[in-house]
């Protein structure tokens, strides 16, 4: 599963983001929210028989169908010390009933350093104003 922008993919240089500065992302981020253009396609990619689904790091092979599952679109930003994310950790290991996970390590890896994330925000609270 993979989110894509609506818009497309955009990158910058490593010399066009420093000269945007450090809060460039969050204040682009706002802007285009406010402007109503964020919003993602929400693809499924369908494996064949054969293809290997218990590693993160080999993806699968080109060209295999991708289904669209929805359009997520973004119509708010909350500031980050009144945000309702600062208490909400996500586990890669809760499913809803009838999905399964792959056999690939890094689904069950990932559930302890979100954890540790979710301690870091209570205990440290909001980094962004």
């Amino acid at each position: 599963m993979d989110f894509e922008p609506v818009g497309g993919v955009q990158g910058l240089t490593d010399d066009e983001a420093k000269a945007k500065g450090p809060s460039f992302l969050f204040d682009d981020l706002r802007q285009r929210v406010k402007d109503g253009k964020v919003a993602f396609n929400f693809n499924l990619e369908l494996a064949q028989p054969g293809d290997r689904i218990d590693s993160a790091t080999v993806p699968l092979p080109e060209g295999r169908k991708k289904v669209n599952l929805g359009v997520l679109k973004i119509t708010s930003v909350a500031e980050d010390a009144g945000g309702a994310c600062l208490t909400i950790t996500y586990n890669p290991m809760v499913l809803p009933k009838g999905v399964e996970p792959s056999a690939d390590p890094m689904i069950a890896a990932r559930a302890a350093p979100y954890a540790v994330g979710l301690g870091r925000r209570l205990t440290e609270g909001p980094k962004q104003q």
